[in-house]
């Protein structure tokens, strides 16, 4: 992992911190939670705990990230490496998306792509910030602390 990345390693610990928080906060809160009548059910219908525990904690989405370091040349680069990258691990995907709709789980993919000259797709930059939770005021200089550390990095290559 290049050491400038550490933002990110740092996001999703965050994230599976505040993941953690959130469960610790269902166990307080179950019982009280559990006594509220459902919304459209009928008294005769029996709602599920994880189904109270879902409405309370939230829409539940396993990541995969991947990051993809390519040759920035050309209009379709961050296309190209992102097919690349979804191809590479499109078993992997509908195996854990099979196994997470059976416990109320959605599993989708990340892709970062990075060009070699430093390069940094806006949009599909920002799309992967919202998809982790990232505020968005945040998304600018994660971005550029981003391209100067992958400059860095490849000021250290030998050619």
């Amino acid at each position: 992992m290049i050491a400038g990345l550490g933002w990110v390693h740092s996001g999703i610990k965050n994230s599976v911190h505040s993941f953690a928080r959130r469960m610790k906060l269902w166990e307080a809160a179950k019982e009280e939670e559990m006594r509220i009548p459902w919304k459209g059910g009928s008294e005769e219908s029996s709602v599920s705990e994880e189904q109270y525990q879902e409405s309370w904690i939230g829409h539940r989405v396993f990541l995969t990230i991947e990051f993809k370091r390519t040759q920035d040349a050309g209009s379709n680069y961050v296309e190209r490496a992102a097919a690349a990258a979804q191809d590479q691990y499109k078993s992997l995907l509908a195996g854990l998306q099979a196994v997470g709709r059976v416990k109320g789980w959605q599993a989708q993919q990340i892709v970062f792509v990075w060009g070699t000259c430093g390069s940094v797709h806006v949009e599909s930059f920002n799309k992967n910030m919202k998809t982790l939770g990232v505020l968005e005021s945040k998304w600018d200089p994660i971005r550029q602390k981003l391209v100067r550390r992958l400059l860095e990095e490849q000021d250290k290559v030998d050619i």
